[in-house]
């Protein structure tokens, strides 16, 4: 009766299950690489995107800054003119009131036997010319506008000696000095004006 037996398609069948089952397995191990694949595909082009996305908004910031950059020249341009601007509004202002300081302070210095025959205002600079009837009356002139706090780099430039219509001896004299504002008496516009300017540095 083993004679009989036939085992060749217990083998055979055994054969295609095992060819079904590599198959599938092949099949599995082909699905599986492929999605793997295709996931790792979509994943690099999430952070390709995702980083072309910060790219785009790296450079829109840097062409904003560049346009504040661009603008910097400009905006230094007009701080220098509104700074000029201040400095002529300061001048204007410290200098508008020189010929009332002048004359407010002029008889604070000339003492009496002194008569002024002339008085010249250029810019800062003040002559004047006039008699005094003895030297002492002339030094306590020049005394007076070096003590002064108005007045500075006091100059006698000529004395002479003269007589008067009455026979009496008079010193004509040619002087000059720079007419100043001390620290005091300066206008809050232009301290102001001082400030904004150290701002602007």
């Amino acid at each position: 009766m083993i004679d009989k037996l036939n085992l060749l398609p217990w083998r055979e069948e055994r054969r295609k299950q095992h060819k079904q089952r590599f198959i599938g397995l092949m099949a599995s191990a082909v699905l599986v690489a492929f999605l793997a694949n295709y996931g790792v595909v979509q994943y690099l082009d999430l952070q390709q995107q995702q980083q072309q996305a910060r790219n785009n908004q790296f450079q829109q910031e840097i062409d904003l800054l560049e346009k504040r950059l661009a603008f910097l020249p400009k905006l230094e341009e007009q701080r220098k003119a509104i700074q000029l601007r201040l400095n002529v509004i300061a001048d204007i202002q410290q200098s508008r009131n020189r010929a009332t300081q002048l004359l407010n302070q002029l008889p604070n210095v000339v003492p009496g036997g002194v008569y002024l025959e002339s008085l010249n205002l250029n810019s800062q600079r003040v002559g004047i010319k006039g008699v005094g009837d003895s030297n002492g009356h002339l030094a306590a002139l020049l005394g007076g506008a070096e003590q002064s706090k108005w007045f500075i780099n006091v100059d006698m430039h000529s004395l002479v000696t003269t007589k008067g219509s009455q026979s009496e001896q008079l010193s004509q004299f040619n002087a000059s000095f720079d007419l100043t504002v001390p620290s005091f008496a300066q206008p809050k516009v232009n301290k102001v004006a001082k400030k904004d300017i150290n701002k602007g540095k």
